[in-house]
């Protein structure tokens, strides 16, 4: 009988040329979560086909655990690394999608490869034509697969000569990176086996090692009755359940809320904010909404109450939501259970998880804030990092792409053990990793999600796979459950599992209190630049609470997203692949938040680059409209004061509060006490008018500085990153018959720049497909900061780039910093046809200072101001 999957989408029943019958859809129909549910009902269908026999290929297994079964000292065997002389090397993946019914370890790595590369999968087939509209079964999956690395899978079918066929097709100088390898000897002491999918087929950067674990009574057997309990407690219970195990979370919680003193001393927001945020709960005894400002009748006092927040995805379907006129409604006894009232099952499901979970109010958006007031919505959106931090629980979930979906329903397929016979013993896949799993969700690509799993601190997580309790010191699941018997220290050793405010920010742990505010906001930037928001205005609100709480202090005041006290660094964003602009007006092209994708900062950090700027500049930043006037605040550099209708009170403060030092010099903070550590901040309703400000949206930067034109010529540097993510090293010479002739000996400079952005403001000149891509061409560059690259801190970075596969810089341009580090920070502007002095940011990138300086002095080029939007 063909399978079917559980879903609200429609879906059909073919058969793959592998045999098997799947449910089908494509993948311009369906969400990853419905993806991941797919790939699901293929893993059943591996395993139903598995036969208990071993390739010629996998044979050596077999015979190596022979081997270890008949020893009796195990100390001979330990576990190797990636390429170690004691790995059996394998075959190509091609060799496991064509055997995997024939053998029993393929069929083993072909379900891992399933789970382990979904994600990726997921993408590369949305973005094929020719899989984009075909049904999902092996066959897409096996040509989405070539597209993950051109290497990944040939295009042969034949075991006997795929290694060659790849090498002749794609160029492969070392056919040994597309062999998956196995360490057998590291069962003694893991229980389990360890395996390394093509170097290619890796991650970009991290090189990861997967586990095949062995049934607990098969290790006992291997290991002679004497195991490693290390081990004993790694290797994964089997598993057999038919439903989300809501006991085990109760219990989780319960534990955590009488044993973690820190998870219940987490810093507390002032009482004043508790009064006002949130401004209202849902009681899910009464079914009713409740007010907690103190003075209004029936309110609920928030320092005596604890409640739960949801976290979850809207959706495109429009559903049922708190409006002006249905507020008094909603605040009568049992209004929740009318049956006119129709709420989504993903809020439903979270009212019955607050209940049974022993809590009496939640806090869900969509019927706590009123959605048609712009008034209630400005000021709950405000202070939304301080409902989820004050939240003693946040349900999340993971489920689906909209809130219709049920949190609570699961797979069982997903909550069962497969074990492969592999010889005479049993093994089978790791447990789920806890970040793997919640990263590949639509949840987790939305843009007001990172600001509420950064600001949380105790969750419930619900995915399609698994459901996950987080605190601070604890991480169980179904597989994983709770074992009070287990001691804290071995648990926190061996045991825990990600973190969840790794799927938030990167704190900074142990880093000064500047230092770690910069690690904070790039880890910021970087996650934001790949979310997704219904309205792209919405970017830097969500963005203001993490700012607020935690970076602030050290960075001081932001406008359009960069901080004042780093102003030159935070310039200094790169693409890390294909650029869009947000449909965001007022947020200009200078600020990363105008762009949606992969954004980077190539040094690293804001704070400690000594960088010195060349230019004088202001922002003039529109606020509102007050009886007929425009307000402005306006940001100068201090050697500039603009000549603007302000008021001269405000101009003033402008001045002294947020002038940007010319030399941007190692430190900054409030007062005379300076704290090396940074705290969450939660601002309180009498800070309001610095958190109005702090991440200012609609402005204008006006830079008076020197420009010059130069030649460029965008580099085909075959580097592993650079091709798959269309990004360019554009290379800046000192003339442009240089350009013409790529002579590195005339190399001055590099920028880097991405293909959405080029075509975004050459459309013709620059498009993906137009031929002079290659050629040389002249861009105008304005000089707005010095940086010495031979400062110990920028030096890490170029190690890490030399010896690692991330590629921001070309090793034209390493060369070059090597033999004289003095550089000049440009910007590549695009003036506006008919307006000279409105420009656009293209790009930014280093130039040698002394080529530099030369050009300004042979082209007499003088300080020039521009409007930059």
């Amino acid at each position: 009988m063909p399978v079917i999957i559980s879903s609200h989408r429609a879906s059909k029943q073919i058969p793959t040329t592998y045999g098997l019958r799947a449910t089908i859809m494509s993948t311009s129909q369906i969400s990853i979560e419905d993806f991941k549910r797919t790939l699901a009902v293929l893993d059943s269908q591996i395993f139903a086909s598995v036969r208990n026999t071993l390739c010629h290929v996998c044979h050596p297994i077999s015979l190596h655990l022979d081997e270890i079964l008949s020893s009796t000292d195990k100390s001979d065997f330990h576990p190797g690394t990636r390429d170690s002389t004691d790995n059996i090397k394998l075959a190509t993946i091609d060799h496991v999608f064509s055997n995997y019914q024939e053998c029993g370890f393929c069929s083993l790595i072909l379900r891992l490869i399933l789970r382990a590369k979904q994600r990726h999968l997921y993408t590369a087939m949305g973005s094929m034509p020719s899989v984009e509209e075909a049904p999902i079964s092996l066959d897409t999956i096996r040509e989405a697969f070539k597209s993950l690395g051109s290497t990944t899978v040939s295009k042969t079918t034949s075991t006997t000569n795929s290694i060659s066929s790849v090498s002749g097709d794609f160029d492969i100088l070392d056919p040994e990176d597309l062999i998956l390898q196995v360490s057998v000897d590291a069962i003694c002491d893991y229980g389990a086996l360890s395996l390394w999918l093509p170097l290619r087929a890796s991650e970009d950067v991290d090189d990861n090692e997967f586990q095949l674990f062995l049934h607990p009574d098969d290790y006992r057997v291997v290991m002679l009755n004497t195991p490693n309990p290390v081990a004993t407690l790694m290797i994964p219970k089997p598993l057999n359940r038919e439903k989300r195990d809501m006991d085990l979370m109760k219990r989780c919680l319960e534990y955590c809320r009488k044993q973690h003193d820190k998870c219940k001393h987490q810093q507390a927001p002032k009482s004043e904010t508790l009064q006002t945020a949130p401004s209202r709960l849902i009681d899910v005894i009464d079914m009713k909404l409740v007010p907690t400002n103190p003075g209004t009748n029936g309110h609920v006092d928030l320092r005596q109450v604890e409640y739960v927040a949801l976290s979850y995805v809207w959706g495109r379907d429009p559903f049922f939501t708190l409006q002006s006129p249905n507020l008094s409604t909603l605040c009568e006894k049992d209004a929740f259970r009318n049956p006119a009232i129709k709420l989504p099952q993903t809020i439903l499901d979270a009212i019955e998880i607050t209940k049974f979970l022993g809590y009496r109010y939640i806090w869900v958006d969509s019927l706590c804030i009123e959605q048609d007031s712009t008034e209630d919505t400005i000021t709950q959106i405000g202070l939304m990092h301080v409902i989820y931090a004050q939240a003693s629980l946040t349900i999340v979930a993971a489920v689906g792409d909209s809130a219709q979906h049920s949190i609570l329903h699961i797979d069982p397929n997903q909550l069962s053990s497969k074990y492969h016979t592999v010889g005479s013993l049993r093994f089978c896949l790791d447990r789920p990793e806890f970040k793997e799993v919640v990263e590949s969700s639509t949840w987790a690509t939305r843009g007001w999600t990172l600001q509420e799993v950064t600001c949380s601190d105790r969750f419930l997580f619900f995915t399609p796979e698994r459901t996950y309790f987080s605190c601070a010191l604890g991480n169980w699941n179904e597989d994983l459950p709770l074992d009070e018997s287990i001691p804290t220290a071995q648990y926190q050793r061996y045991l825990r599992d990600e973190d969840p405010k790794g799927l938030g920010l990167e704190m900074g742990v142990g880093l000064g209190r500047d230092a770690q505010a910069s690690a904070i906001y790039i880890s910021m930037v970087e996650k934001l630049s790949t979310r997704h928001f219904t309205h792209d205005k919405d970017i830097l609100k969500a963005s203001l609470g993490m700012y607020t709480m935690y970076m602030v202090d050290g960075l001081g005041m932001a406008v359009a997203g960069l901080p004042l006290y780093f102003f030159g660094a935070a310039l200094m964003w790169q693409p890390n692949g294909r650029l869009s602009r947000r449909l965001c007006e007022g947020v200009p092209s200078w600020s990363w938040a105008s762009w949606t994708g992969p954004i980077s900062y190539p040094l690293g950090r804001l704070d400690s680059l000594d960088i010195q700027l060349t230019l004088d500049w202001f922002i003039d930043e529109f606020t509102s409209i007050q009886r007929g006037y425009a307000a402005h605040l306006v940001r100068t550099s201090p050697g500039y004061i603009p000549y603007l209708q302000v008021d001269g009170r405000m101009a003033g403060a402008a001045q002294l509060a947020f002038r940007a030092p010319a030399k941007e010099p190692g430190h900054h903070y409030f007062g005379d006490n300076h704290t090396s550590v940074l705290r969450r901040r939660i601002v309180n309703p009498g800070d309001r008018s610095m958190m109005n400000v702090s991440l200012a949206e609609k402005t204008v930067l006006a830079f008076g500085g020197t420009i010059c034109t130069f030649p460029v010529r965008f580099r085909e540097y075959e580097h592993a990153l650079q091709t798959s993510s269309h990004v360019h090293f554009c290379s800046i010479f000192s003339s442009p018959e240089a350009a013409d002739s790529m002579d590195n000996a005339e190399l001055i400079g590099e920028m880097r720049v991405d293909s959405g952005t080029l075509e975004s403001f050459f459309p013709e000149e620059f498009s993906t497909s137009a031929s002079n891509m290659g050629i040389a061409t002249s861009v105008e560059l304005l000089s707005f900061g010095h940086l010495d690259f031979s400062l110990e801190n920028v030096q890490n970075v170029l190690y890490l780039n030399r010896y690692s596969r991330r590629g921001n810089f070309s090793p034209e341009f390493l060369a070059l910093v090597d033999a004289n580090p003095d550089m000049v920070l440009v910007m590549w502007l695009f003036r506006h046809p008919g307006y000279r002095h409105l420009t656009s940011r293209v790009a930014v990138g280093y130039l040698l200072r002394s080529r530099w300086d030369e050009a300004v002095q042979q082209r007499g080029r003088t300080r020039e101001w521009v409007r930059l939007n």
